[in-house]
């Protein structure tokens, strides 16, 4: 399944979405009007994820060391009439050189394994502009009913990949550092 999508905002500039074998795989190259040192201090900001995503109810730093971020993320999805609040904790390591990879722990966690790559850099077109590419791996730990599916998640799983792009555009653009 393949879409190409722009708006006033943030612009999604490739994604992708599959479903194999119980993992929900989604792909998306992003350019956010903001320049890469607010965009970093946006996703930095463990503490104010939902300030991003409104279906975030709750972002919570519980350990830091080094380069790794222990992350309680909290959220409640819905599709169509089916709701669930979903639980993930997340090392997320900063690799360096713009990428970011976050790891779910099932054991903490609503989901059965869960691997994202960010690669966050400089648009080299425009100097006020971020490229993110973000590459996810998810499989839930909880039952989904069949009448959903792969295929109605999917388009969930797109747009709210849509409002985060807008949202982390938004706080960028509010951030005074």
């Amino acid at each position: 399944m393949f879409f190409l999508a722009q708006s006033h905002a943030g612009e999604v500039l490739h994604s992708h979405v599959d479903y194999h074998h119980g993992h929900y795989l989604l792909n998306l190259d992003m350019r956010i009007v903001a320049p890469l040192k607010k965009v970093r201090a946006v996703l930095f900001d463990f503490n104010a994820l939902r300030k991003v995503n409104d279906t975030i109810t709750l972002s919570r730093l519980l350990a830091h060391h080094d380069k790794k971020y222990t992350v309680l993320m909290e959220s409640r999805a819905c599709v169509w009439f089916y709701c669930r609040r979903i639980r993930q904790v997340q090392v997320i390591t900063d690799m360096g050189n713009g990428y970011l990879q976050s790891i779910t722990d099932p054991t903490q966690s609503d989901m059965a394994s869960g691997k994202v790559l960010w690669h966050v850099r400089p648009d080299p077109q425009q100097t006020q502009q971020t490229l993110i590419t973000y590459s996810a791996d998810f499989e839930p730990a909880f039952f989904i009913p069949p009448l959903i599916g792969p295929w109605l998640l999917k388009k969930r799983l797109l747009s709210e990949g849509q409002k985060t792009i807008n949202g982390i555009e938004r706080q960028a653009q509010h951030e005074r550092r």
